[in-house]
Formats: C-alpha cells, sequence, structure tokens
C-alpha cells in the first residue's frame, strides 16, 4: 500500500567519442497520493495498529457527509468527523467547533480522522 524505497530504472547513455558517460535523471521525492497529494509531504506518517485503522476506515465510511451541528438551536451545516483516541463520532461545527453528538463540546484538542469523500 505504501512505497518507501525508491523505483529503479536504467541510466540513458550518452556517446562521446572518447567515452561513454551515464546520464543521471533528476530524482524527485516520492509522493503519496493517498492522503497528502494536494499539498506538500508532510515528513511523517501517523502509524496505527492495523485492527484500530480498519475500526476506523469503517466508521469512517459510515459517516454521514453533510450534517447539522448537535448543539439545540444552532442547525449550522457541519461535518461529521472520528474521534481518533475513542473510536466515537463528533461534529465539528462552525460555530461550536467540535462537539459530540448529544451537543456536549469535546475537550482538549483530539486527533481527528474523517472519511474520503
Amino acid at each position: 500500500m505504501f512505497y518507501t524505497g525508491g523505483v529503479t530504472a536504467a541510466l540513458p547513455l550518452t556517446f562521446t567519442k572518447r567515452s561513454v558517460s551515464a546520464v543521471r535523471p533528476l530524482r524527485r521525492r516520492p509522493v503519496s497520493l493517498e492522503d497528502d497529494w494536494a499539498g506538500r509531504p508532510i515528513g511523517f506518517r501517523l502509524v496505527l495498529p492495523r485492527e484500530k485503522r480498519d475500526r476506523l476506515q469503517a466508521r469512517a465510511a459510515a459517516l454521514a457527509s453533510p450534517r447539522r451541528c448537535s448543539v439545540p438551536g444552532c442547525g449550522a451545516q457541519s461535518m461529521a468527523v472520528l474521534v481518533v483516541e475513542s473510536e466515537q463520532e463528533a461534529v465539528l461545527c462552525p460555530s461550536h467547533q467540535l462537539v459530540w453528538p448529544d451537543g456536549s463540546r469535546v475537550e482538549g484538542q483530539p486527533m481527528l480522522a474523517t472519511a474520503a469523500w
């Protein structure tokens, strides 16, 4: 799934009268098309146990794409997310920031995951 090594290719040869030399092509850093394809690579990858990653992937696939804020009286268009540590669904609201489905505020700064719609 992840490519960690460089891809090898034959070097093109240039012929001169006295010697044969190899011209090295410019090397580019491998870019993952998985999660950071639109921006610069961030230099690290988050490593999760396979079971937790699979559970998060299944839960993220079941998230409702657009949804309303769960704070009573708000109703702003929000995004459903998963709190990675607890593997529970939360709502990211532009007004109330991060709240649980019952409308209470999520404390701290937890790591979030969302579906790739």
